[in-house]
């Protein structure tokens, strides 16, 4: 028998169920009467105030604070590519089904506050949930009497640093039934995740089917593959990392090479002089721990797959080939340099993951976690038609003649021979839709609206027309060229181009000017460069709304930053959305629709030092800015950072194409 603590929930469920059953008839006052049992603190209100969450942000260490961002940017980025596109299948000539993802409205994230605080789990739970799209997370963990009855600082500080403004002090198996059940401090959620001890596993037990959960999750555990290379003090501090967890965490060696398993048990005794948690690590290690010996690495894989480990470590030659063969695993770590540690908090990979045995038929934490898939049936009449005797067939089959008659209500009572072949989709012959990209299925084009009015001021009409002169030269002038209208233009619009570097001033040179029929013209070109599948583009919202549509049409993710109150950009918030997202691109309108706000340099030049990617100062209305020597293109600093493009219109009476050029 290979060893893992056992985990009785079931045997919990009859402490656990009164506890939710309380907090189900009497909502907060039962959830604060527990809270005072179980935790020694008496709470009012489980709501933490949002001033407690940003002074633990302003107070955590900034070496942890870095460390929290980069493992939140490693894990969106790892998060966001498992996000399933939508998909439009077409199972006959005018029927289809297309396959939605849809996020739940509401989410419960527990994080546990026992042994250690866990601002990484934090991140494992809310950053997946962000992801998907959901609209609302709540956060609850225990509060603790030497915080003054609030969860961990560091917790909350995780929290205020993703964005999470609503933390409740509540655990257990209160704190499961809150969010479940709801109450006056805590609107019901509709799925709960987190990790958590025997009672909080309870606890979701006993709501299943009122919410849904992630995996209940036991202690924790590791499987270690070997052979004889392995370097034994690599795999003896990664059994002690685990055992570190918890005095009931499983560790597992299995090797090829006795002379390993040996030289391990050395490891073990000379680092366990050194660790912090020595009692936990021993108890673990004596109570739960084996190593076991195979003839080769064949029997070495069956062994981990019979296991199910929560975390599989491979130290051994073709480690990656291995790895392909591992069926039954939470998470697989290949190679020496690929440690335990590693995924708990900076792989990018999500460390809640199934234990007990449960990788068998379960997988970890994701973001389909907070995503229902909704299939959106359409059918032609000619379809249905096509396909009504095989409903007739089948309804009748099981005596359900109401299924036949909904169908035939419709259709009528007989089917024409070659009726698909005929029709090819509604009885009026109409055609069938295209196969248009899956992503821009049920999508409106963009367009402003056709106003009856003198002036189309949301079309950037002008009221004046332009005068009896200004008309003779542009006559004249379309007169002038009309016998070259056979020839090639200008390609490379070299007059336009010094003309527009003349027009524009500060030192511009035609090389770097960029030309083109308006700025959607230049934005989809900046996107189709420098954005694309895979890639990430950034944007301060209100802004203008093409960045996004054009950001969707060209496979590139936009995230939606916010503006200020006064619709200013702060610049510690622009700089850090940056360091979280890492975007391939930032937009600034300044100023831009629909807030004629213009940024400041300042807060410009920090955006642009602070983003791996291009900064595109989007200066559509610069010419109607007060201070001309305030904008992106009168930066000094502008010529010397090629990651850095400035876009205008050029709205002035000596063009009236409306030009727009970048430099």
């Amino acid at each position: 028998m290979l060893p893992r603590a056992a985990l009785d929930v079931e045997a919990a469920m009859s402490a656990v169920r009164p506890v939710c059953e309380d907090v189900r008839d009497r909502g907060a006052d039962a959830v604060r009467e527990h809270t005072a049992r179980f935790d020694g603190v008496d709470l009012a209100t489980t709501l933490v105030p949002r001033e407690a969450l940003a002074d633990a942000l302003a107070g955590l260490v900034p070496q942890v604070a870095a460390a929290l961002r980069e493992a939140a940017r490693r894990a969106r980025l790892v998060h966001e590519a498992q996000v399933p596109g939508q998909s439009v299948t077409y199972v006959a000539d005018g029927s289809s089904v297309t396959e939605r993802y849809v996020p739940v409205a509401r989410a419960g994230v527990y994080v546990p506050g026992g042994l250690v605080a866990y601002p990484s789990s934090v991140v494992m739970n809310v950053i997946p949930a962000q992801v998907a799209g959901v609209g609302q997370i709540a956060v609850a963990s225990p509060p603790q009497p030497s915080s003054g009855g609030l969860p961990h600082r560091v917790v909350l500080a995780a929290c205020e640093l993703l964005g999470i403004t609503e933390v409740h002090a509540a655990g257990g198996a209160q704190a499961i039934a809150m969010l479940g059940y709801g109450t006056r401090d805590c609107e019901r959620v509709d799925t709960i995740t987190g990790p958590g001890n025997v009672y909080v596993a309870a606890a979701k037990r006993v709501l299943r089917g009122i919410v849904s959960t992630d995996a209940e999750a036991g202690p924790t555990e590791i499987a270690i593959v070997a052979d004889g290379g392995a370097d034994a003090a690599f795999v003896a501090a990664d059994l002690i990392a685990q055992a570190e967890h918890d005095p009931l965490a499983a560790c597992l060696l299995i090797t090829t090479a006795p002379g390993l398993a040996d030289r391990v048990d050395a490891e073990l005794i000379t680092q366990l002089a050194t660790t912090r948690h020595a009692s936990r690590v021993k108890e673990a290690l004596t109570g739960q721990s084996a190593c076991v010996l195979v003839d080769d690495m064949d029997a070495a894989l069956a062994v981990a797959d019979a296991w199910a480990p929560e975390h599989l470590e491979i130290q051994a030659a073709g480690a990656g080939d291995l790895a392909g063969r591992v069926r039954n695993a939470g998470a697989v770590f290949v190679g020496p340099y690929a440690p335990v540690s590693l995924g708990d908090y900076l792989a990018g990979s999500n460390h809640v993951l199934p234990t007990g045995g449960t990788a068998r038929h379960s997988g970890g934490l994701s973001v389909l976690t907070f995503l229902r898939g909704i299939h959106v049936v359409n059918c032609t009449e000619g379809a249905l038609a096509a396909v009504a005797p095989h409903i007739d067939a089948l309804g009748g089959a099981e005596d359900l003649r109401a299924h036949v008659r909904a169908v035939r209500v419709r259709v009528g009572e007989t089917v024409a021979a070659g009726t698909a072949g005929a029709t090819g989709g509604e009885a009026t012959g109409a055609r069938s839709v295209p196969p248009l990209r899956h992503d821009l299925v049920g999508r409106a084009p963009y367009g402003a609206p056709q106003i009856e009015a003198p002036v189309r001021l949301n079309t950037n009409e002008n009221p004046f027309g332009p005068s009896a002169a200004l008309a003779r030269e542009i006559s004249q002038a379309a007169a002038a060229e009309a016998a070259a209208l056979n020839r090639y233009p200008d390609r490379d619009a070299l007059a336009l181009r010094r003309d527009l570097a003349a027009y524009l001033g500060h030192g511009l040179q035609v090389p770097r000017v960029w030309a083109a029929n308006g700025s959607n013209e230049i934005i989809q070109q900046l996107f189709q460069a420098f954005g694309g599948a895979g890639r990430t583009a950034l944007g301060f919202e209100p802004s203008y709304s093409m960045h996004p549509i054009i950001a969707l049409t060209t496979g590139t993710r936009w995230i939606g930053g916010r503006r200020e109150a006064d619709f200013g950009i702060d610049q510690g918030r622009a700089v850090a959305a940056v360091a979280d997202f890492r975007p391939d691109l930032v937009f600034l309108t300044s100023p831009n629709n629909p807030t004629g706000a213009a940024v400041p340099l300042a807060v410009i030049e920090q955006v642009c030092a602070a983003a791996p990617g291009m900064v595109v100062v989007d200066e559509a209305y610069a010419e109607f800015a007060r201070d001309q020597d305030a904008t992106a293109l009168a930066s000094p600093r502008r010529s010397r950072a090629p990651r850095w493009p400035a876009q205008r219109n050029c709205w002035r009476p000596w063009t009236r194409s409306g030009r727009s050029g970048t430099s």
